[in-house]
């Protein structure tokens, strides 16, 4: 700079891109007063970020601006431009969205940049305003191939994806998800975390492309029903006792239906549709996972009451469960042995403190003494404490076929400020 030579300016268009796609859209307009070379390099810088309108003196300032820039860059030239990498509106922090006025923009402004993106996301986080500015909206594009959705509402509109064929993945935090069905013959990618469902009625999920899904938490609302997904590779189901599917007197199976979670588990018909008691719920759509983690808190029903219609998980080869598989004598643990045939390695992750109920019988009868999968090269157990739940764990493995040799003990201790010490097990008693 001494010597009054630009260097900046004198990079490529692509790199001056690669740091103006970092900044927000106002800031990458404002670098057109610079210099000549900078008057048309925000027009083709490849992504938009908005993020609110904190600093902007009014919304109204804030929304022209957003208004004319979109305009700019979707309209202009007939609209033949090259779609953009990604646009984000993020309303996470500033209040924008509290205004109704405002909540039609930000739906204008999605509709204008859905033909034309492939990846958008949406930050709102605004949990006394209804409707989120998805809520009547039918996404159309053929570039649309990511779709990040953060504290907004959806319904069967927003859930219909038929008119994205290109959309691959799709990530729901934090939302108000009121659907009956999620339709896209091309998603591969699913993540559902921390989001609201509705108590009376079960999202139809039966997506022919899915390779992964993500399903963390069901706040209040009752989980998926799971419909048929052949190329479903991976699946993460982490359920908590704030969920519907679970028993509200905290029997572990369930209460007999006296409790509203139990007693309508398969649908209420005077509130909404009503599930065949005589089929799974959610165990067989995951049923073509060859990678599987079931995660659930002691009093979610979910998991056991499908064990009765238990599929064959004919290609799982890794499994993760955690202590609800140790109730009612360990049979949920059994019956996925029993119906795991090429499994190879289980993983048990123990939490500290008691075992699950264990005096109910469990919906899942054993079948007669049987072998685990010749394939069954180790069984990791992830423990607080070497105590009493890891010793009868350790019983049920060995009498149905699995050699101690093939078992490791990780245990974690605070006291060793918590490093892991692996066991490989010789003997018990």
């Amino acid at each position: 700079m001494a010597s009054g030579v630009d260097s900046i300016s004198a990079l490529p268009d692509d790199v001056l891109h690669s740091v103006l796609r970092l900044l927000p859209a106002e800031e990458v307009v404002r670098t057109c007063v610079l210099a000549r070379r900078w008057r048309g390099v925000w027009r083709s810088v490849p992504s938009l970020r908005f993020n609110g309108a904190e600093g902007w003196g009014s919304a109204d300032r804030f929304a022209q601006f957003v208004d004319h820039l979109l305009h700019l860059r979707f309209a202009g030239d007939g609209g033949a431009r090259a779609p953009l990498d990604s646009c984000e509106f993020d309303f996470d922090a500033d209040g924008f969205m509290q205004l109704p006025a405002n909540e039609r923009h930000a739906s204008h402004w999605i509709w204008q940049a859905v033909p034309h993106v492939r990846v958008l996301r949406l930050h709102v986080i605004e949990f006394e305003q209804e409707p989120s500015p998805l809520s009547d909206l039918r996404l159309v594009s053929q570039h649309l191939t990511r779709l990040d959705l953060v504290g907004v509402a959806v319904n069967d509109s927003v859930m219909d994806f038929s008119g994205c064929p290109a959309l691959v993945e799709l990530s729901m935090e934090v939302c108000d998800v009121f659907a009956n069905q999620l339709l896209s013959p091309s998603l591969k990618h699913l993540r559902i975390a921390r989001c609201f469902t509705a108590e009376d009625t079960r999202i139809l999920i039966s997506l022919p492309s899915l390779v992964s899904l993500e399903l963390i938490v069901c706040r209040q609302g009752r989980s998926p029903l799971l419909g048929s997904m052949p190329l479903l590779a991976r699946a993460v189901v982490v359920l908590k006792n704030d969920c519907a599917d679970r028993c509200f007197k905290g029997r572990f199976n369930d209460c007999g239906d006296t409790c509203y979670g139990c007693r309508y588990y398969y649908g209420d018909p005077a509130f909404g549709p009503t599930y065949d008691r005589n089929d799974s719920i959610f165990l067989k759509g995951l049923s073509e996972a060859t990678d599987l983690e079931l995660s659930a808190d002691s009093d979610v029903i979910l998991f056991d009451r499908d064990l009765k219609w238990c599929p064959t998980f004919t290609k799982l080869k890794t499994l993760l469960l955690n202590d609800w598989c140790l109730a009612a004598g360990h049979n949920a643990l059994i019956c996925f042995l029993q119906h795991s045939p090429i499994l190879e390695k289980l993983t048990l992750q123990l939490s500290k403190g008691p075992s699950y109920v264990s005096e109910t019988q469990g919906i899942y009868t054993p079948l007669v003494q049987s072998v685990a999968s010749n394939c069954l090269k180790i069984v990791e157990i992830k423990c607080a404490n070497v105590d009493s739940k890891v010793h009868r764990l350790l019983k049920i493995l060995t009498t149905y076929g699995i050699r101690l040799e093939q078992i490791r003990v990780q245990h974690t201790s605070r006291i060793s400020g918590s490093k892991c010490f692996n066991f490989v097990c010789t003997d018990f008693s």
